[in-house]
């Protein structure tokens, strides 16, 4: 049995699981229950029953080609010797295939079935508690829930980290006559009319068999719209979208973004798409990884003087937009203008300095701008502006903030809103403020433009930026820097990837920091997981890193899987190699 993830989209991916050599199964996957009283649907990929078999019961258990094997079954509610004693009991019948708990030890094995799934699953906190425990004891390993998928919960499902489900539960909800939807259920009696297009729909479900069918379309329909939402690292938004419909999913969902943060952020990539920003989005991995390094790498330019705070926009870059314009061209009749530094102020980000806006997820996030302010947004602006100030230090604060957004500034603070930020009125109160800005000594924009490559490498490498900096010369406008050294290119920025890229001399002067071990090869095209020996743990997916072969660098490129993944797997693209030796 052999499984390679081809997409990752945060805890969850899209591959291809071979089993016998032969049977692929792509993975999300439905195992589609069949028997002679309740054959599979003629569309089914693979069959339970038929391709992956069930091993009997613990008392008689049965021999198969390729089987889920027995173990007993008892509540997960159980006093943790039971759970022990049952491990002890069970694992002689485990092969390639093995059964897992959070409260027992585990097994090696090539995919895992999930203990007591449905018990588990009722309850959002133990749920979440046992999937974290058992993805830390069985890393990478495609791992079944058996008996507990149904339309509206397989984008959770698949959002916590569950690779394979099963039809079982749609089974049994048919026999209580359920009519299934992607949004829900009901009973199928009380249907005056079908919103589904399916066949059994469009000429009426008159019995067992017609509504089974529909179920299962529209359990296919829905498992098409995961995989398709993985390919475009939109599965969170999905399932966040299935949240309003159950309060149970909502629930999971605080829990893993509150609870579990490191065990998710390591799983979730440095670029992406658009994210659509919701009322779950204040504590999404990404978005709080991007607060937590503004405040921990980050510092500003060492040059800039005056901090200017100033309103978000709907248009990404915010330097791209109209409002950021006008205040752009204020700045810039400003003699001293590189002494002063712009910090958008937005939810969910909090603090977004100019040099960083076009950094994923600055860069990438759609939310809807009122002008109205949640208590949590204002407590989180407030919290993030107090860390932010305590680090970096300036000499004078404009606030060109409407007054919806009351923040807690403390010594000279300059209020330039009036109304609306882009008023004429707000507009002469900034141009003024700004102006008192000439009494602090000028600075050229040559070290302006350093200063700001400095903070933007601080923030992608952290302590490394100075190393990679260190005796370069720096070319480009905002945002497309290079970086030279004697008349090589070490680094540039990409506005697409909104990160630096480096070439081999400067993976060579960046060192041992987000490096990757291999074997001894040279590497040209792509590295798999299988030649990687190590990796720095600092490492996720979509970060630039420098390869090495016992202190030689071999390469540089782009991570397509963090470190952890890196060093348990077997299978799969571990980098994308830009240029070799």
């Amino acid at each position: 049995m052999r499984f390679e993830a081809k997409i990752r989209d945060g805890n969850t991916r899209l591959g291809e699981l071979e089993i016998k050599g032969k049977t692929i199964i792509i993975i999300p996957a439905i195992l589609w229950y069949s028997s002679p009283r309740i054959p599979a649907p003629a569309f089914a990929e693979v069959k339970l029953g038929e391709n992956i078999g069930g091993g009997g019961t613990f008392f008689y258990p049965e021999e198969c080609e390729v089987c889920i094997p027995p173990a007993l079954i008892y509540p997960h509610s159980f006093p943790e010797e039971i759970h022990e004693r049952s491990f002890a009991l069970s694992k002689g019948f485990f092969t390639n295939i093995s059964i897992v708990s959070a409260r027992w030890q585990v097994k090696k094995a090539d995919m895992y079935v999930m203990a007591q799934a449905r018990e588990v699953f009722s309850n959002p906190r133990i749920f979440v508690d046992s999937v974290v425990n058992i993805r830390n004891n069985i890393g990478y390993a495609p791992l079944y829930a058996p008996g507990i998928a149904t339309p509206l919960n397989m984008a959770i499902l698949s959002y916590a980290g569950i690779d394979i489900f099963d039809s079982i539960a749609v089974v049994q909800k048919t026999r209580k006559n359920r009519y299934l939807t992607p949004e829900g259920e009901y009973d199928a009696s009380t249907m005056e009319e079908y919103p589904c297009r399916c066949p059994y729909c469009r000429e009426g479900i008159h019995d067992y068999h017609d509504l089974l069918m529909h179920n299962y379309e529209v359990m296919r329909s829905e498992l098409v719209a995961i995989r398709q939402a993985i390919r475009k690292r939109m599965l969170r938004e999905y399932a966040e979208a299935k949240a309003h419909f159950n309060p149970h999913f909502a629930s999971i969902f605080r829990i893993f973004d509150r609870e579990y943060h490191s065990f998710q952020e390591k799983r979730y990539p440095v670029t992406g798409n658009t994210v659509r920003v919701s009322c779950w989005s204040l504590e999404r991995p990404d978005i709080r990884r991007f607060r937590e390094r503004v405040i921990s790498r980050y510092r500003k330019p060492a040059c800039a003087k005056v901090l200017l705070l100033l309103p978000c926009s709907a248009r990404k870059p915010y330097s791209r937009s109209k409002s950021h314009q006008r205040f752009k061209r204020i700045i810039a009749s400003c003699p001293q203008r590189n002494i002063i530094h712009e910090v958008i102020v937005t939810s969910p980000l909090g603090l977004v300095p100019r040099e960083l806006e076009n950094i994923y997820p600055a860069a990438h996030y759609d939310i809807s701008v009122t002008g109205e302010w949640s208590k949590e947004e204002v407590e989180m602006i407030d919290h993030l502006l107090h860390d932010y100030l305590a680090v970096n230090h300036y000499e004078m604060i404009i606030n060109h903030l409407p007054s919806a957004l009351p923040l807690s500034l403390e010594g000279e603070v300059i209020h330039t809103c009036r109304e609306h930020p882009t008023s004429d009125a707000s507009l002469e109160m900034l141009e003024k403020a700004v102006k008192r800005a000439e009494d602090i000594e000028a600075v050229r924009h040559t070290q302006r433009r350093r200063d700001n490559v400095r903070a933007m490498l601080q923030y992608q490498f952290g302590e490394a930026a100075e190393l990679l900096l260190d005796g370069c010369a720096v070319k480009g406008k905002f945002p497309d820097y290079k970086l030279y050294q004697q008349g090589r290119q070490l680094a540039c920025f990409s506005q697409k990837r909104g990160m630096f890229s480096l070439t081999l001399p400067g993976g060579e002067k960046l060192g041992r920091y987000y490096w990757v071990e291999i074997d001894d090869f040279i590497p040209k095209g792509s590295i798999f997981a299988v030649g990687v020996k190590d990796a720095d743990e600092k490492i996720r997916s979509g970060d630039e890193v420098v390869v090495f072969h016992q202190g030689e660098v071999r390469g540089v490129g782009v991570a397509r899987m963090n470190a952890e993944e890196m060093r348990e797997s077997k299978t799969g693209e571990a980098v994308k190699i830009r240029h070799h030796l």
